[in-house]
């Protein structure tokens, strides 16, 4: 009893969290590109039973390691295969980072530090919505902090045991996402060692350390090799490398790209735990963890900086550590400097201004008076969605003014920490108020046309675009027929039955062939999914299919006659 006194603070957050984060966790469909991918691929491990080998389409999947995809199959397989089932596992996954976070934050720093930093995490736009979301990076953040916790502990108790967990949270995250887990925990290690002057490992700890890292990658991996040879470790490897050297699937953007997505999209955290970041001042106390947060924070976004593909998620390693340092800066808190007060005025005034246009189209047509603007055929064809728009943004937007307001005039402990769970509360309402309008906008009638299909047995298909959302929501089986043409074509084009065999590049080029000889030389039905700049393509292309939908900029063509062939 006296512990829940103790930390009622923090047991009232947690009861908040899940209020917050549950409902409506499945009423808008999954995001094309990262949300769908893994929740197909837990699904494909339902369908076939093969838990092993990570599977798209019924092939071979070389992208992703299967950790987080198995804690999604196993919410599939306790819900069904929808998306709150996908959504679900970084719900508990955030439920044990606040837990984790907290007490490596309590028993350093205090409890008003510990409960800081939870209000600044949660009460942020992006790492709020990353915990509602579908996607790997919250379960490959959380193994890599703990990985970094151990290595604190073994600063501060001289434990080699330490090590060990420090290491095995460090193969988890490798099997999580890929061996940029090694790269970050390492390279923090080294400038960790170099900055502050603190050798702190040893031969022997460094062995200690290597042995826990390997016991999850080397059975993984291991198995992988013994059953398949070595095609998916060369091929994952090879992808590790491209995301570094080249822009995948478009994605390249300027070097300080993840600074404004941390200033913009990680508000108010990013900004006021910023300058404590940039200080060289240390912290009453414990110093060691702090130091490791803000090494691993730049660590983390000069590595992001320098990789050539750039998305968003990619910085969100950054979260933790810059919650940990604001926490502690908070707990600590007597003035707020000028330059943090501007930057938080400038910022706060962009969301207020964000959420005001959201809460327009409401009552205006914007997107008929951006139109006339935008080049991008397909962006046009989206704004002309049918949709109903909610007035509730801006009325956010108003809360957060008010909110900004008072903090800006009287930035006190207190009303900070009114700030900030005045905007968990905007948060959390503006994404029940727009997000499904947003979907509904970019993919929701092209969502609901594939549902259609689902029951039904069919090759889908997409021509000029990448997408997982034609397989997901079809729930595209294994049919036989199309089978037996892959292993057919395989043999004649390749001289080779295994898919093994193939490289990325040439699995790619043969899986289009695959969809044009199915389209073309067989009467197998089909759906095939394009965008409004490939429609014309498509009348000459495929002249035997029908096109029977259009909506969001995408088209839907199914076989309108048997071929005879």
């Amino acid at each position: 009893m006296q512990w829940i006194k103790s930390h009622i603070g923090f047991i009232s957050i947690l009861f908040f969290y899940l209020i917050l984060f549950l409902p409506f966790l499945g009423e808008v469909h999954l995001f094309d590109w990262d949300e769908i991918n893994f929740a197909e691929a837990a699904r494909e491990m339902l369908v076939t039973g093969d838990w092993l080998n990570v599977q798209i389409n019924f092939d071979p999947f070389w992208e992703k390691p299967p950790l987080f995809i198995w804690m999604q199959a196993l919410s599939m397989k306790l819900f069904g295969v929808h998306e709150f089932a996908a959504r679900f596992p970084n719900v508990i996954i955030g439920l044990v980072t606040l837990f984790i976070l907290y007490f490596f934050v309590f028993k350093r720093y205090g409890k008003q530090a510990a409960v800081f930093t939870l209000l600044l995490y949660i009460g942020s736009y992006t790492p709020h919505f990353y915990f509602k979301s579908g996607i790997i990076d919250p379960l490959f953040n959380l193994f890599i902090f703990l990985s970094i916790v151990y290595l604190v502990k073994c600063i501060e108790t001289k434990r080699i045991v330490n090590f060990l967990f420090s290491g095995l949270f460090l193969g988890l995250a490798v099997i999580t996402k890929g061996p940029v887990a090694l790269l970050l925990v390492g390279v923090a290690g080294l400038c960790y060692q170099i900055i502050y002057k603190v050798n702190f490992y040893t031969l022997k700890s460094l062995l200690v350390l290597l042995l826990g890292f390997l016991i999850a990658p080397v059975l993984y991996f291991g198995v992988q090799v013994m059953q398949n040879g070595w095609w998916f470790v060369t091929e994952f490897l090879i992808y590790q490398v491209d995301l570094f050297q080249n822009p995948v699937a478009s994605h390249g953007q300027p070097f300080y790209y993840h600074f404004v997505v941390l200033l913009i999209g990680c508000f108010p955290l990013f900004i006021l735990a910023f300058e404590s970041m940039m200080s060289k001042k240390s912290v009453e106390g414990d110093s060691t963890a702090y130091r490791w947060m803000k090494v691993l924070f730049w660590v983390v976004l000069i590595i992001f900086s320098l990789v050539t593909t750039k998305i968003v998620h990619y910085s969100s390693m950054c979260y933790i550590p810059l919650a940990v340092v604001g926490g502690v800066w908070l707990s600590r808190f007597t003035i707020m400097s000028t330059p943090t007060r501007i930057t938080f005025g400038i910022i706060s005034s962009v969301w207020v201004l964000v959420l005001f246009l959201c809460g327009l189209f409401a009552f205006i047509d914007l997107p008929a008076i951006l139109k006339p603007y935008i080049k991008d055929a397909f962006v046009v064809a989206q704004l002309d969605s049918d949709v109903t728009w909610s007035f509730i943004p801006m009325a956010l937007a108003f809360l957060l003014l008010v909110g900004c307001i008072k903090l800006l005039i009287g930035p006190t402990k207190k009303s900070i920490a009114s700030f900030l769970i005045t905007n968990t509360l905007v948060i959390t309402l503006l994404m029940v108020s727009f997000v499904p309008q947003i979907e509904h906008t970019v993919q929701g009638k092209w969502i609901q046309q594939l549902e259609s299909y689902q029951g039904i047995k069919m090759a889908h298909f997409t021509v000029g675009f990448k997408s997982y959302a034609h397989i997901y929501y079809t729930h595209h089986e294994n049919l036989k027929s199309v089978q037996k043409i892959k292993k057919r074509l395989l043999a004649e084009e390749s001289m080779t039955e295994s898919i093994f065999s193939l490289n990325q590049e040439e699995k790619k080029e043969f899986d289009r062939k695959i969809r044009d000889y199915i389209i073309k030389e067989t009467n197998i039905p089909v759906s095939v999914s394009a965008k409004v700049q490939k429609f014309e393509e498509m009348k000459t292309r495929y002249p035997d299919l029908e096109k029977v939908f259009e909506g969001n900029g995408y088209g839907v063509w199914e076989r309108s006659k048997v071929s005879g062939k």
